[in-house]
């Protein structure tokens, strides 16, 4: 409709057509995505009236870019991940010879200054903090035009990923929370507001430690530039303080306010604001309770203050032993259960074997054995995490529950195909086979789901 030149008026005249469109619609984000897409040059005031309607809009859908496979001291270019303002690329540096994220621009974007901006100042907030818990900045480059920052690359997955696994276990999500709020005080005392802060910009590592991302829209107090007008509205709505929600000044305490919401979720794995949110630790829901309120002076009123609390409820639930609850046992007795029972089912499938003969016998026991150790290693290993390394669960479940139930649903295929193979040669045998096979599907097609919902708070998926 228009490319990022206007002329005078053209502005009245998009607006006139926006604000009626956007009103009318059932899709508002979609309006706003199709207006943003065709005039880059006010993006930011389009997605302003979606975010002070409340509306979390997905990304500004782009073109297709063509990108070069290879970047000046960089090679392998790969992308790695896209949002409306940003594309990352996995490269290996070829001058100290290891792998970085190098994030651009989208090409819809890479000639909006006040963006080219933007991405300059994120590489100058972050490159400024020096914390473990920080992705680490190594240089801001410019190629033909578009600029890189070169960044630690952090091989992981994001928070928002552990909570829709389910609820964390309290121990794990405030030690979670003392990371991000440990990478809080480093920033805050180069007086860096990261001012985006939510699960998608935390990223757990594959050792399990957590690194702060994504200081695109942060506030640095250092720098001069003022890239934002007073009343302009830069966040995610559902992680952002009231007075950075309407525009206000923000200093310290918003990055506090998101700090709150984000516990609760990992505690409970729902917003604050959700209706019919569960329960939560009574101290910990103090810390969150704290964190959210809407007047700035009510919250801690610094990340070191915040951090102390933190810790403090850490050391609390250390000296406790950590009672198991009720629904918990039932989900352990449970994974205990099916697994000998699995077990004990590779005897009669050999009888079964026997009676069966050649190589369909021989093929419906080896079926049935290789489901069964995998069942059985998988669900022991799942029981035994959850009784001694409780903190690790999240992600043990997350990562054992397709591979279970799919051996599972092999395991008891095998078993009804020997029950109808024995047939009349072996009656009873063929009973104990089918009757097993049956309660197998039983178990992880309604129990299985039962146990785990009433455990962890939700079902697990494939």
């Amino acid at each position: 409709m228009s490319d990022s030149s206007s002329t005078p008026g053209e502005k009245e005249l998009v607006f006139a057509r926006f604000y009626p469109e956007f009103e009318e619609a059932d899709d508002k984000p979609a309006v706003v995505h199709k207006f943003a897409a065709a005039y880059p040059q006010w993006w930011e005031e389009f997605y302003k009236q979606a975010a002070l309607q409340g509306i979390i809009a997905t990304p500004v859908p782009v073109a297709v870019e063509v990108y070069p496979d290879r970047v000046p001291d960089f090679s392998n270019l790969r992308e790695i991940g896209r949002g409306g303002m940003g594309v990352v690329y996995l490269a290996r540096d070829l001058r100290l010879g290891r792998r970085v994220a190098l994030k651009a621009l989208p090409q819809l974007h890479d000639s909006n200054e006040a963006l080219r901006e933007r991405l300059r100042r994120e590489a100058r907030a972050a490159a400024n903090i020096a914390h473990p818990t920080v992705a680490t900045v190594y240089a801001l480059e410019e190629v033909d035009g578009r600029l890189f920052i070169a960044s630690e690359y952090i091989e992981g997955h994001s928070l928002r990923s552990e909570i829709e696994s389910g609820r964390l276990e309290p121990r794990r999500a405030i030690a979670f929370a003392i990371d991000i709020v440990s990478g809080l005080c480093a920033a805050h005392d180069v007086r860096v507001v990261h001012r985006d802060l939510k699960p998608e910009n935390v990223l757990i590592t594959s050792s399990g430690s957590v690194k702060v991302v994504d200081f695109g829209i942060a506030h640095i107090d250092t720098i001069n530039t003022r890239l934002t007008r007073e009343g302009d509205v830069i966040g995610t709505p559902a992680y952002m303080a009231p007075e950075q929600l309407i525009g206000g000044t923000v200093d310290a305490r918003v990055d506090i306010y998101a700090v709150g919401v984000i516990l609760t979720e990992m505690l409970t794995g729902q917003h604050p604001l959700a209706p019919g949110r569960p329960s939560m630790p009574v101290s910990a829901s103090e810390i969150a309770w704290r964190c959210i309120q809407t007047d700035p002076n009510a919250r801690y009123q610094s990340a070191r203050e915040l951090l102390a609390a933190l810790e403090g409820e850490l050391a609390n639930s250390n000296a406790l032993p950590e009672p198991v609850p009720r629904a918990r046992w039932w989900w352990e007795f449970h994974q205990a259960a099916v697994s000998s029972v699995y077990a004990a089912m590779v005897w009669p499938t050999w009888l079964a074997r026997n009676v069966i003969g050649g190589q369909v016998g021989n093929a419906v026991f080896v079926t049935v054995l290789a489901a069964a150790i995998v069942a059985v290693t998988l669900r022991l290993h799942l029981w035994f995490t959850s009784r001694f390394y409780l903190a690790e669960l999240g992600w043990a479940r997350a990562r054992a529950t397709g591979w279970m139930l799919v051996s599972d649903a092999i395991l008891a295929s095998g078993l009804v195909v020997a029950g109808v193979l024995v047939g009349d040669a072996r009656p009873a045998l063929a009973v104990i086979e089918i009757a097993v096979a049956v309660g197998a599907a039983t178990a992880f097609a309604v129990v299985e789901p039962a146990t785990t919902r009433a455990a962890f708070g939700q079902t697990d998926r494939l």
